[in-house]
């Protein structure tokens, strides 16, 4: 095997990068072998410094850092995966493997990835959103230079292993992918005189259920997002605009979302705690979940990992119905990204143990059904969405066959893989809070993105 090379080209393109996302706060969701390789190549390099190897070859030791950013339902989950790996040791070697999971809160996680990145002491592996994998490329080791990929793709679906595909290089091995939907109150639809069994299928019924809430009971209609934030704003914000055929970015990375598609979701915010008033006009950032949850707001769109939150409150009678409900629409498009498992570059550490790492990986995420069936996302391993374990999940019937549905009818476009900056960026995305919160103009907002994405792209 042949580690790929930093190249000074790519150690500026990942920095550049990484610099940008250091200096932002990240929030969101909430956001998985066949080794061809010469085991024995390059192994002689072990380095028990590293964290990992304490020797040259399977026979021996080998404990790899494992970084994770999961909390909420999702981190017990993870927990009891890398339990049972420790205690099952299932791979196919001599050697015993251990996995030192450390887990860090999301919003610090990326800029303590990077800060390791820099210093030389990163983790073996590490969880990336897929949105990342573009730029940080120069950051991380392609999963293919340790393992063959080629023989592992059937393994996964189309549309997972495309989410983690860059360039044609695949840069990481799938764990999930994890789309949004709409989450409803059932009892406040039954108030309004709605069906509760009959959520919103299209932009006239979601109109006149926005509407018989608001008019019918004490409760507001919808929530853009829970966290009232800009980057789950943007995910709601950039599904319309895609089913009304509006774009995102250009072929170049410019970001082309001052369109009319664009606007007429911006004017449609400004309405909903408008004239509508669906919501109030409000930055407050707990205000959507506190009120979904606690039965005052009849919708909320959010991901899959919403469940997880969902299942522990009491007395919420909640549905929920696929999000292609946007106005004017033209196709169904509903925004997605998913986890990833990447091998982040780390100086001396042997090929042997990233080899042992890359099948790590592969058995974390094709050998877990409980990560879709318990946490709620869409798995990547083709073999889960048969297991019984996935199809009796108590979330299957709930949302899941919907979400499955939804992908198995191509629904799903990628949160953009940017090739510079953080497409996570709360900042990025503030001025869709600031319509919601009546606090500018849809198009005196959409001006202000426009330049604020140009600039985190180009800084």
């Amino acid at each position: 095997m042949v580690r790929e090379a930093i190249t000074s080209r790519t150690r500026r393109k990942f920095i550049k990068s990484a610099g940008v996302a250091g200096t932002v706060a990240l929030a969101g969701c909430a956001g998985n072998s066949d080794n061809s390789g010469d085991s024995g190549s390059g192994g002689g390099d072990g380095d028990s410094s590293d964290g990992g190897s304490s020797g040259n070859t399977r026979s021996e030791s080998y404990e790899l850092t494992f970084w994770e950013l999961f909390s909420g339902g999702e981190g017990p989950i993870m927990e009891s995966i890398v339990n049972k790996f420790n205690e099952e040791q299932p791979l196919d070697t001599d050697a015993e493997v251990t996995i030192n999971r450390q887990r860090t809160p999301w919003n610090e996680y990326y800029n303590k990835l990077f800060t390791a990145l820099s210093g030389g002491e990163a983790p073996d592996m590490a969880v990336m959103h897929a949105a990342y994998l573009r730029a940080w490329d120069g950051g991380i080791d392609a999963i293919g230079s340790y393992a063959d990929t080629a023989s592992m793709e059937s393994d996964y679906t189309e549309s997972h292993w495309d989410l983690v595909t860059v360039n044609d290089n695949v840069n990481a091995l799938p764990m999930d992918m994890h789309p949004i939907g709409v989450y409803y109150n059932k009892d406040l639809f039954e108030q309004a005189g709605l069906d509760p069994e009959s959520p919103p299928t299209n932009w006239e019924e979601f109109r006149q259920a926005g509407d018989a809430v608001v008019e019918n009971t004490d409760a507001h209609a919808f929530t853009q997002s829970p966290y009232n934030d800009g980057f789950g704003s943007f995910r709601t914000w950039s599904t319309w605009v895609k089913q009304q055929g509006g774009s995102l970015y250009d072929d170049e990375w410019n970001p082309t979302f001052d369109s009319e598609a664009g606007m007429n979701i911006a004017q449609l915010f400004s309405d909903m705690t408008g004239d509508m008033g669906w919501a109030p006009a409000t930055s407050e950032d707990t205000w959507g979940n506190n009120a979904f949850q606690n039965g005052t707001c009849a919708m909320a769109m959010n991901g899959t990992w919403y469940v997880a939150a969902l299942s522990g409150v009491d007395d919420l009678n909640w549905g929920f119905f696929e999000p292609t409900v946007g106005p004017n629409k033209q196709q169904d498009k509903v925004w997605a990204d998913g986890h990833s498992i990447v091998l982040p570059k780390k100086e001396g550490r042997s090929d042997a143990k990233s080899e042992i790492a890359a099948e790590v990986a592969h058995w974390m995420t094709t050998q877990n059904p409980s990560w879709g069936a318990e946490a709620g996302h869409l798995p990547a391993a083709n073999s889960i969405y048969e297991s019984d374990t996935f199809q009796n999940s108590p979330y299957y019937d709930k949302t899941l066959n919907k979400y499955v549905e939804m992908a198995e009818d191509g629904d799903y476009f990628y949160h953009p893989k940017v090739p510079n900056g953080d497409p996570n960026a709360q900042n990025w995305y503030t001025w869709l809070v600031d319509i919601w919160a009546q606090n500018s103009e849809p198009q005196a907002a959409i001006d202000s993105g426009i330049q604020t994405v140009s600039n985190g792209i180009s800084e």
